[in-house]
């Protein structure tokens, strides 16, 4: 377990509103569910950059480039550096999930 200095004005005013380690804990969560919220958004808008520019979303983007000569043909095309638009959108897709399931975690506890 880690321990952490308080400044006594902060210590005092928590126990204003109960048990001081109960109240400092839900002021954690509550601060580490607003940052991880605040990275799903970054991630949010990374990812709706690409699926507005290929009109699909990632999962369907990866299928019809593997499958569909034509829709690759028109990709390659119109994004000459859509591979490294691919590795990025995958990377923010990633960074999405494991943000989700930080926020989701700490949420339930």
């Amino acid at each position: 377990m880690l321990t952490i200095a308080i400044d006594n004005q902060w210590v005092e005013t928590a126990q204003v509103f109960g048990d001081v380690e109960r109240v400092v804990k839900e002021a954690l969560r509550i601060y580490l569910v607003d940052q991880c919220q605040q990275r799903l958004n970054q991630a949010t808008a990374k990812l709706s950059i690409y699926s507005q520019k290929y009109h699909c979303n990632y999962d369907t983007f990866k299928q019809a480039v593997q499958t569909d000569e034509d829709f690759l043909l028109r990709v390659e095309a119109q994004y000459p550096l859509w591979e490294e638009d691919a590795m990025e959108w995958a990377y923010w897709l990633e960074e999405y999930q494991a943000w989700r399931n930080r926020r989701d975690t700490i949420s339930q506890n």
